[in-house]
């Protein structure tokens, strides 16, 4: 079975979670998150999960189709506890929420840590490019020590 194509660039998304827990179905090139229903029931404060679920689901057609059951999407404004307002997108079918990237972040803190997402710091623009060199530079040195070590021999 292929991966949910993302509903902003169309690129295939990651899987994260569980039958039991629910998904997140994770975007690595524009870090959008669709949440499924029984994840956000799972992992956001149920308050907040039905602050956000009434503004979505008030809301109007957001104009495309959830990536996961094909149903109507809405979408519709929704407060955060620091003031601002976010549109988010909703299935009326499924009931999973898509969040653009890093928009779920007022409404549940610790996602990096629930969903084992990349650290995509807004000072950082290329994390996995960062991964990458670092890992790099790991091997590089580790070569130039094992260089050393037998000159020394």
């Amino acid at each position: 079975m292929t991966e949910p194509a993302c509903p902003c660039c169309n690129s295939e998304m990651d899987d994260h979670g569980d039958v039991v827990s629910g998904h997140i179905h994770y975007c690595g090139y524009c870090y959008g998150i669709l949440a499924s229903d029984r994840w956000l029931s799972s992992n956001m404060k149920q308050p907040i999960l039905r602050n956000v679920k009434m503004g979505v689901f008030d809301g109007e057609p957001a104009g495309y189709h959830c990536p996961t059951c094909d149903g109507n999407m809405v979408k519709g404004p929704v407060s955060t506890n620091q003031g601002t307002t976010i549109e988010v997108d909703g299935c009326l079918k499924c009931g999973s929420l898509w969040f653009d990237n890093r928009e779920i972040e007022p409404f549940v803190p610790e996602i990096r840590d629930l969903a084992h997402l990349p650290d995509n710091d807004p000072t950082s623009l290329f994390p996995v490019a960062k991964l990458a060199i670092a890992d790099l530079f790991g091997a590089i040195s580790s070569i130039t020590r094992r260089k050393r070590d037998d000159s020394e021999e």
